[in-house]
């Protein structure tokens, strides 16, 4: 009777691990379609796609999404331009995609993946490539590779260093964000086409000398480092329009930056700094600024900053509320709780009172 409960036990136990295997079909079910020439599968447990699908003339788009895909295999003489392979179990790139001669987009961000292949530089259309939060290594066969690419996107896969030959890159949009990089390797400075640049979350102590030629930065991004000090040739980058520096170290804002006449975000907010420049106000371009959770007393009168729609200023030491910014035209936003002001019941009724703009976190 034992032996039969356990031979019993046995079967039930197969049954439900051959229904297990059974749900992870082997092909997308026949349900699936290309809708305005996109095929899109999300949240699947597949390991394969109809062949069929990826052959039709109308697809252009193809978006799978944690599916816990392994691999796919693109026909060859497909339409497909664009490749988002979110969050799948890939170890390298698909090999078939050399096979898509119209690829101009490829996504492949959040994977196992750790070089880039080949095939990948004889693809002539693509100009986009996103391999954030993989497991690059980062080799200077992998960089050469990537040369061609406008948009290359290769953060949160913990490299350490840079190769030596990053300089042959040919991109003007370069995301190195939340990564362990502390320096830049020379060659880094030929990159002087760039004007999209982020670095976010590394370990940089200052921001890199190499980077002081790039005149054509519209956007720079060194949130959450260690940065002590905004180095007088950030003033040179007369097209930038997005700053962010929060989440660091930085004392004081050296005045070379009143030369920034197209900033329009200025963000460093989480510092030390203790004074903000008289000069700001003269930032006509300047939309929005964060200077909260540092250690200033008071700021200057920005009422008349005529593009300022957003100025937060919590968890500062200021002693005075900024009436004149609650009711300047244009106001959208402005935050400036934790701090030492104190206002009276009257005060705080009247600032509580509903309002369209700006909006007052106090």
């Amino acid at each position: 009777m034992r032996l039969y409960i356990k031979i019993l036990y046995l079967f039930l136990i197969l049954m439900l691990l051959f229904s297990c295997s059974t749900q992870r079909s082997t092909s997308v079910p026949f349900s699936t379609e290309i809708v305005d020439g996109t095929l899109m599968i999300t949240n699947k447990n597949i390991r394969k796609i109809d062949k069929k699908l990826l052959a039709s003339d109308s697809l252009r788009t193809v978006i799978i999404e944690q599916c816990g895909l392994r691999k796919i295999k693109f026909p060859k003489n497909n339409n497909i331009v664009s490749i988002k392979l979110f969050n799948n179990d890939f170890k390298r790139i698909p090999r078939s995609i050399k096979h898509c001669k119209n690829l101009e987009h490829l996504d492949l961000e959040h994977n196992k993946i750790k070089h880039i292949p080949r095939f990948i530089a004889q693809l002539d259309s693509l100009r986009s490539l996103d391999l954030n939060h993989n497991r690059l290594k980062l080799s200077k066969s992998d960089i050469k590779h990537a040369s061609k690419v406008k948009k290359l996107s290769i953060g949160g896969n913990s490299i350490k260093k840079l190769p030596e030959n990053i300089g042959i890159l040919q991109c003007t949009n370069l995301n190195l964000g939340k990564n362990k990089l502390s320096s830049l390797p020379a060659s880094f400075a030929n990159l002087k086409q760039v004007h999209h640049l982020i670095f976010y979350e590394n370990e940089f102590v200052t921001i890199p000398e190499e980077i002081s030629g790039f005149e054509n930065l519209q956007h720079l991004d060194f949130y959450k480092n260690h940065i002590k000090e905004i180095p007088y040739f950030i003033g040179n980058y007369e097209k930038l329009r997005y700053l962010y520096l929060s989440y660091n170290e930085i004392e004081s804002i050296p005045d070379t930056l009143r030369n920034l006449k197209n900033l329009t975000y200025f963000y460093v907010h989480h510092n030390k700094i203790l004074t903000i420049p008289d000069w700001t106000v003269e930032m006509d371009s300047l939309e929005r600024l964060g200077v909260g959770y540092n250690k200033l007393i008071s700021t200057p009168d920005m009422s008349e900053m005529p593009s300022l729609i957003d100025l937060n200023c919590e968890g500062n030491l200021l002693e005075d509320f900024p009436w004149i910014l609650v009711f300047k035209p244009g106001m959208q936003m402005l935050i400036v709780r934790d701090n030492m002001f104190q206002l009276s019941d009257e005060e705080i009724e009247f600032l509580s009172q509903p309002r369209e703009a700006p909006l007052i976190v106090f």
